[in-house]
């Protein structure tokens, strides 16, 4: 089984509100300063990801030509944007022409009654069209941030993924799903909230071409009621570091040990980017062999190490404490490049460009996500000098940190590790008190409170 959230909520509180909420642990008692009459959600969205089984060649075939159709028609609407935009900013004639989804389906509509485009009438007309939302989202996006986020781009044969969406009217029955010009498929898996209302399906193909595997990922509408809850009450700060993360109560979450699979993924790619036609300027043909090692690639890439143990980290703190604390990081910022330009150019990059690498691969983003919607609260801190202040006394200093595990106050000689006085100095900087640290040793050290 495996469920995630694709639409969640997080806010910020106060200090004051977030101590009232520790002290009752009843979330309803914090007001809301934006909207003071807002309730709480009747029901939320939850992703179920199943098993879809075609039953026989041909029908994988018919859903693949429908993903197929669907990245035609993205292609087809992107060049007749780009191109109705030149043409007005050339002549400047008629109103600037708005790629929206509404916009974007009338033109749909236009093409599908086109005499040559009329075998698209053999498919689901609601699917292919959908694909015309994530094209006007895509633009959206761009046209909201245009130095974060690029054009939307043409999607090209070899390097999508065939997937298309079944956006309403979602027929389940029990573990069969109908797809319409399809017809009853069978579904596999658990599925936690099969009693619940569909709203949507994601229907994916994941495998090598020879022996490919489909996948349905529903959306339902679930009663607030039937979701796991997070722990009642309690607070806990999260510092999250390379390669793990650590509470206020001093427990570790762990990231798994990628390193295999990372060398097996370089590996791959290598010998991708030398078979015909696969390189980044080869122009040349496609070779059979390039596309079977780039299924190999794909099935490399869809080993979940790092989301699963988000996932069991993210799940492990909303049980242990009603609100989490992190600090509000610019992951951006600190994964920057530092190769400098040609006049002043950069010290140590290979160094730094390895440290971005850990940091992107140690699912910061990830985990604060799946706290959004499994926590109880979610407060972001300013982080600045939480991993050089003393949590015992407030004494702030760089020569507190003598190594990068250890944490040792140069004021009150105060010593622990210095992830876990990281974040219990992240739960304090929210106004929330920091829980008691239990003596930590080795022999007679750690017995009968040696260490006070």
């Amino acid at each position: 089984m495996y469920i995630c959230a694709i639409m969640v909520s997080c806010k910020q509180e106060s200090p004051a509100d977030i101590r009232t909420l520790h002290r009752t642990g009843n979330s309803s008692s914090v007001p809301d300063a934006h909207h003071p009459t807002t309730e709480a959600p009747e029901t939320v969205h939850r992703t179920v990801r199943l098993r879809l089984y075609p039953g026989d060649a041909a029908t994988g075939i018919l859903l693949t030509a429908i993903a197929g159709v669907c990245r035609h028609v993205w292609n087809h609407m992107l060049a007749d944007q780009e191109r109705r935009y030149r043409l007005w900013q050339a002549y400047r004639i008629g109103p600037k022409p708005v790629p929206t989804f509404f916009t974007l389906g009338r033109r749909f509509t236009q093409l599908r009654n086109d005499p040559d485009h009329a075998w698209l009438k053999d498919y689901p007309f609601a699917c292919v069209r959908y694909s015309l939302k994530y094209l006007a989202d895509a633009y959206q996006r761009y046209f909201k941030d245009p130095q974060t986020e690029g054009k939307p781009r043409f999607k090209a044969r070899h390097f999508t993924v065939p997937a298309f969406t079944i956006p309403d009217a979602v027929k389940l029955d029990r573990d069969w799903l109908y797809v319409p010009k399809v017809g009853w498929l069978r579904l596999a898996g658990s599925n936690l909230y099969a009693n619940c209302q569909p709203l949507t399906v994601r229907v994916r193909r994941e495998g090598t071409e020879p022996n490919p595997k489909w996948y349905a990922y529903v959306t339902y509408a679930v009663p607030a009621a039937q979701v796991k809850q997070p722990a009642p009450d309690g607070a806990l700060g999260l510092d999250r570091n390379v390669g793990q993360a650590t509470d206020s109560e001093g427990t570790v979450y762990a990231l798994p040990d990628t390193d295999p699979l990372d060398a097996n993924l370089k590996r791959k790619q290598r010998a991708l980017s030398r078979k015909q036609g696969w390189g980044p300027k080869d122009k040349r043909p496609k070779s059979n062999r390039g596309r079977r090692v780039n299924g190999q690639l794909q099935k490399l890439h869809r080993k979940r190490k790092r989301d699963d143990a988000t996932h069991q980290a993210s799940r492990t703190l909303a049980d242990t404490a009603h609100t989490v604390v992190v600090e509000d990081l610019n992951t951006k910022g600190m994964t920057a490049s530092a190769k400098g330009t040609r006049e002043e150019p950069g010290t140590n990059v290979k160094a730094k460009a390895g440290l971005n690498r850990a940091i992107l691969a140690s699912g910061w983003g990830q985990l604060e996500r799946k706290l959004a919607y499994k926590a109880g609260y979610v407060v972001k801190v300013d982080p600045a000098y939480t991993s050089q202040t003393c949590s015992r006394c407030g004494h702030v200093g760089k020569a507190n940190r003598p190594s990068q595990a250890v944490f040792a106050c140069q004021a009150c000689g105060w010593a622990l590790n210095a992830d876990h006085n990281a974040a219990i100095n992240i739960l304090v900087r929210a106004g929330l008190p920091s829980v008691p640290v239990p003596a930590r040793g080795t022999g007679a050290a750690a017995r009968g409170g040696a260490i006070p």
